[in-house]
């Protein structure tokens, strides 16, 4: 079971994969992922702060970009005189700088905020335990329990 917990969760096998590695049913494996939420922890070890800022970044560059090609446009209506056309580009100019504002302000709020986030703590734990099971897999297999739970109490406190 522990295993199939590493398979799944940390290394980001599907089930079907990880029942076959092993030899168990995939009825088994799917007990064991809906019993131990697989997908809730798998999914917390995928978002952590870094990747939520880098994704709000990326949504800032485009929007930007596009905001830009707004302004080309703008004064390509300018030169033909198209004042109707204009007036549409410039209102829609400006709802993308709000947009960009707003994103930068829930960027802004995620730094202030994020001291350190589910993913990150669950980041930290993976290290110390992986360590741990280097240096003394006995002991590694003695804490999976704890393991199990304080990784638990910590969602629902982060999560």
């Amino acid at each position: 079971r522990r295993s199939a917990y590493e398979y799944v969760v940390v290394q980001g096998y599907d089930q079907k994969q990880a029942a076959r590695l092993l030899n168990v049913s995939e009825v088994t494996m799917s007990k064991w992922a809906q019993e131990d939420d697989y997908r809730g922890q798998r999914e917390a070890r995928q978002q952590d702060y870094r990747t939520e800022v880098e994704n709000i970044k990326q949504i800032i560059r485009l929007i930007s970009s596009r905001r830009l090609e707004l302004e080309k446009e703008i004064q390509d209506a300018q030169k033909v005189g198209d004042e109707e056309t204009e007036e549409t580009l410039r209102k829609q100019a400006k709802s993308l700088g709000d947009e960009i504002s707003k994103w930068n302000k829930a960027q802004k709020d995620m730094d202030k905020d994020n001291k350190y986030t589910l993913g990150e703590f669950i980041n930290i734990m993976d290290d110390i335990f992986t360590a741990m099971r280097q240096y003394d897999e006995e002991l590694f297999n003695k804490t999976i329990p704890f393991q199990t739970y304080y990784v638990r109490k910590r969602t629902q406190e982060l999560g």
